[in-house]
């Protein structure tokens, strides 16, 4: 974890954020927040253990949500795309962390895989803010996710030749946007086959400009201001 912290400082990267997918790593991502000044943590059930929730891990994940080095609630959502468990425990879990981040004013993170259309039915019934992770959708459900009021998050995919995020890309106004990891996958071009970490954001941020016809500088520094704005960080 040091290493990886001391690349992304020298890469230029000054704050990271990480995410839990079950209780065990959200208790571990507020160790590693605590430990790293630099670090945040949100806590959340992933859809692919959606099937292990229950009151008692609802529960640790509330009071987790009370630590002061946690800013949101993620990742949560739904996966029809592995199915790992079923849909409509998938959308009672998405539905009850939602609520959390509702009542404790906390942004979330949202996994939409193959599931697009039942994830945005499902937040747009919840005061909430946040961010949908990993997009990977047209340009028609980008821009209603933005209307929404949330932000998209790209990652390496958008350096994939045959990514769907390009069109949208190009629609979503740079103050909609947010870069990001999803480490250990979907590591960027050049890197892509290995572990992925924050340094490597550097080229998603790349990319971004040569789409949007932008220099670096500016998209580094407006999604900076947004992930700053969303997760108060």
């Amino acid at each position: 974890m040091e290493r990886v912290i001391r690349n992304a400082e020298e890469s230029g990267i000054e704050k990271i954020l990480v995410p839990g997918w079950d209780l065990r790593s959200s208790k571990e991502a507020v160790v590693i927040a605590e430990k790293f000044s630099n670090v945040f943590a949100a806590c959340g059930v992933h859809p692919h253990d959606a099937k292990f929730y229950n009151d008692y891990v609802e529960k640790e994940i509330i009071n987790l949500s009370k630590n002061k080095n946690v800013v949101g609630i993620g990742e949560i959502g739904l996966d029809y795309y592995r199915d790992l468990s079923p849909r409509n425990i998938q959308k009672d879990v998405l539905k009850k962390q939602l609520k959390i981040a509702e009542e404790n004013n906390l942004p979330v993170i949202i996994h939409t895989r193959d599931s697009i259309e039942d994830t945005i039915d499902i937040v747009s019934d919840f005061k909430c803010k946040g961010v949908f992770h990993a997009f990977d959708y047209n340009e028609s459900f980008a821009m209603r996710v933005v209307e929404m009021g949330f932000f998209i998050g790209v990652g390496g995919v958008v350096t994939y030749p045959k990514s769907k995020i390009f069109s949208s890309i190009k629609e979503i106004p740079l103050d909609s946007l947010l870069v990001e990891t999803d480490a250990p996958y979907l590591t960027p071009h050049p890197h892509r086959g290995k572990r992925n970490e924050p340094a490597y954001t550097k080229y998603v941020v790349k990319k971004i400009a040569e789409i949007k016809a932008k220099t670096f500088a500016e998209v580094a520094e407006v999604t900076y201001k947004n992930t700053r704005e969303l997760f108060g960080i």
